[in-house]
């Protein structure tokens, strides 16, 4: 996959993790993109080009899986909505091997060029997926998800994605950033055989502090 990202103005930034830091090409200005770019799509769903933003969910998600270490070992993890990445590299350093997938290509030549200059490119596919559609044979440890149920009509795709895609006993990792609608998709995954244990992560971003919530997601009787 080509890495070249030059049709977008660029910035970089570290990351600071208990292991050490991940360095991030990203988006520089992405509110000029949220106002260019959006537009309804067929079904006359609005598009907002949201992968351009680094959130606080995926720096939450990155210190959950760093806490998680040594247990990640050699696990196959799929990351779906991997924006610019940052999640996925933190799981290659702990030894596993991921699949990055994003519905947007631009978004999989940022993570691809991430990955590359944090030296994990080893441990790391790359995959254009939309999660309505998903393209795999096989199933997985672990599914990472870093905000992507802000709206309802995503919900029951990912809920199908972690049925079909999660091994026994699997896990899939989710963080979100306190929604108030979040509470109707815990209740979907509750319904559809799951259960989740939380819990939440200070993240400082921009000057400012939230708390990312991180849900550990298993299929009963799975």
């Amino acid at each position: 996959m080509k890495t070249e990202l030059r049709d977008y103005p660029l910035t970089s930034t570290i990351i600071k993790l208990k292991t050490g830091r991940v360095q991030l090409t990203i988006v520089k200005d992405p509110d000029w993109f949220l106002d260019r770019l959006s537009h309804e799509d067929s079904d006359g769903r609005l598009y907002l080009p949201y992968w351009t933003y680094l959130w606080e969910a995926s720096i939450g998600l990155a210190r959950h899986v760093e806490d998680i270490g040594t247990a990640l070992k050699d696990a196959r993890i799929l990351e779906i909505g991997c924006g610019f990445g940052l999640t996925g590299i933190v799981a290659c350093r702990m030894g596993a091997k991921v699949v990055f997938t994003d519905v947007e290509q631009d978004a999989l030549r940022f993570a691809h060029h991430n990955a590359d200059q944090n030296g994990v490119k080893e441990n790391a596919d790359f995959v254009q997926m939309d999660w309505n559609t998903p393209c795999f044979n096989n199933k997985f440890r672990y599914i990472l998800a870093a905000d992507v149920i802000y709206e309802e009509h995503h919900w029951e795709p990912i809920v199908t994605l972690f049925q079909n895609y999660l091994v026994p006993n699997g896990i899939a990792l989710l963080s979100e950033p306190n929604r108030n609608n979040a509470i109707g998709f815990f209740k979907r995954l509750s319904d559809t055989g799951f259960v989740y244990q939380k819990s939440t992560y200070p993240v400082k971003l921009e000057g400012r502090t939230n708390r990312v919530s991180i849900y550990t997601v298993r299929r009963v009787n799975a």
